[in-house]
């Protein structure tokens, strides 16, 4: 037991370390991190603008109105902001077993997945924060959600396993790199699937889809079921805190399937000898 806590600290104090170099690094080309500052929450203010003419012009959106609808596409780029600076690299995965840079994380005492994620944290991804902030308390305000402490404690764990969830995916998407030999970049396109399927809610599709993305591909745990229990809205699963639990449970599975799929790919790496 004392053993595993030392090997916690050990991480989480490396992890630290990590995030203070890359901050340092940001702060290194202020004119860099002012574009991203001013260009990437463009993005998300466009996709709010667009909700908006949505249910200007057609009314609610399956019964879900316009605050609502704000609630969930902030939570959901919150999630996708988080995912951003922990898991991004998984797009890139790929370059790495092509050029065989994974040959460096082997040669070290740490976990491979760990150090390919964070030896590289992409701090530029508080600038998808920003907006997702600000758009969720702005939901929170139209939609008339009572905040309490139980209400932040289930937001917590809703957004931790909306992460996980998106990371995970990245890193199943990436981990196919090891298989095909290819540096085929996937994760954007996965992305935009996302993006478009966590800013509305789900039950706007045929049963079929709702299906696939609920059990299958669990995006539909990414923003809809949490946020629809958190609005008190009926999502035909659950509600309560057992939603909150679900999610962070869903997320926790999802990083174990990627683990171990990335792991059995690392097995068919071929490092960078001709």
């Amino acid at each position: 037991m004392e053993r595993s806590l030392d090997t916690l600290r050990h991480y989480l104090d490396v992890t630290a370390q990590n995030i203070k170099m890359a901050f340092m690094t940001i702060v290194e080309y202020p004119s860099n991190i002012a574009g991203w500052l001013i260009s990437n929450p463009l993005q998300f203010i466009m996709g709010f603008a667009i909700i908006k003419f949505v249910v200007e012009s057609f009314g609610e959106i399956n019964g879900w109105n316009y605050g609502q609808l704000a609630f969930l596409y902030g939570l959901s780029v919150i999630s996708h902001a988080l995912s951003m600076i922990f898991f991004v690299q998984g797009w890139f995965m790929g370059w790495y077993v092509i050029e065989g840079d994974f040959d460096r994380y082997l040669t070290r005492p740490l976990g491979v997945l760990y150090q390919f994620f964070f030896t590289n944290i992409n701090i530029f991804g508080i600038t998808d924060l920003i907006p997702g902030i600000i758009v969720f308390i702005y939901g929170c305000i139209t939609s008339g959600v009572q905040i309490s402490f139980m209400f932040v404690i289930r937001v917590l764990i809703m957004l931790i396993g909306a992460t996980l969830i998106r990371g995970g995916i990245y890193i199943l998407i990436g981990s196919t790199s090891f298989h095909t030999r290819s540096a085929v970049d996937f994760g954007q396109y996965t992305q935009e699937i996302m993006d478009k399927t966590t800013m509305y809610p789900i039950s706007m599709y045929p049963e079929s889809m709702q299906f696939v993305l609920t059990y299958l591909i669990p995006i539909g745990w990414v923003s809809f079921y949490p946020v629809s229990s958190l609005l008190g809205i009926d999502n035909g699963i659950s509600g309560g805190t057992a939603t909150a639990l679900i999610t962070l449970a869903v997320g926790l599975l999802m990083m174990w399937l990627a683990g171990a799929y990335f792991n059995s790919g690392l097995k068919k790496y071929e490092s960078a000898g001709n």
